[in-house]
């Protein structure tokens, strides 16, 4: 599972809890609309061709926010790839024994065949393509106007 978390969010929620009912209301509903956005702006741009191309929606349908009263986290659950796709890899990587089907040999169409593949080991270079990060980083100064435009509403009621 791959996590954005915000740094200092434990001093963070002891502040929050310090604030006034009407400050801490109105950033919360904005954190929750900020994550929501922000899941957006990744599933949508980030994923949706700009760093990488859906091919199957399975990462993009991966990408969920969390908000509660201790901060937002927005992250992957359930892809095993995400964190090499955000960060990437380089190193072995072992391929179980599976089966597989072809419909080509030597360039020549035949017709489809169960063929079984050993168990093996590969070198993979998988270059970074953050689309978490980026996302982040995209929507900063957005999301620190929007933080402080909610304490100010929440200071005027």
């Amino acid at each position: 599972m791959l996590n954005v978390d915000i740094e200092g969010a434990a001093e963070l929620a002891a502040r929050f809890d310090a604030m006034p009912t009407a400050i801490r209301a109105a950033l919360k509903d904005k954190i929750a609309d900020l994550a929501d956005r922000l899941v957006d702006k990744i599933k949508n741009d980030k994923l949706g061709g700009e760093v990488l191309r859906a091919r199957t929606g399975a990462l993009q349908g991966s990408i969920e926010a969390s908000v509660d009263d201790a901060g937002a986290s927005v992250f992957s659950a359930g892809v095993k790839y995400a964190f090499a796709q955000e960060y990437g890899f380089d190193g072995d990587e072992s391929v179980a024994a599976h089966s597989r089907a072809i419909r080509e040999a030597f360039g020549n169409a035949i017709a489809p065949k169960t063929i079984f593949v050993r168990a093996f080991s590969r070198h993979m270079n998988l270059p970074e393509r953050s689309f978490m990060r980026s996302a982040l980083d995209d929507m900063q100064d957005e999301i620190t106007q929007a933080l402080s435009d909610a304490v100010s509403e929440g200071l005027d009621t």
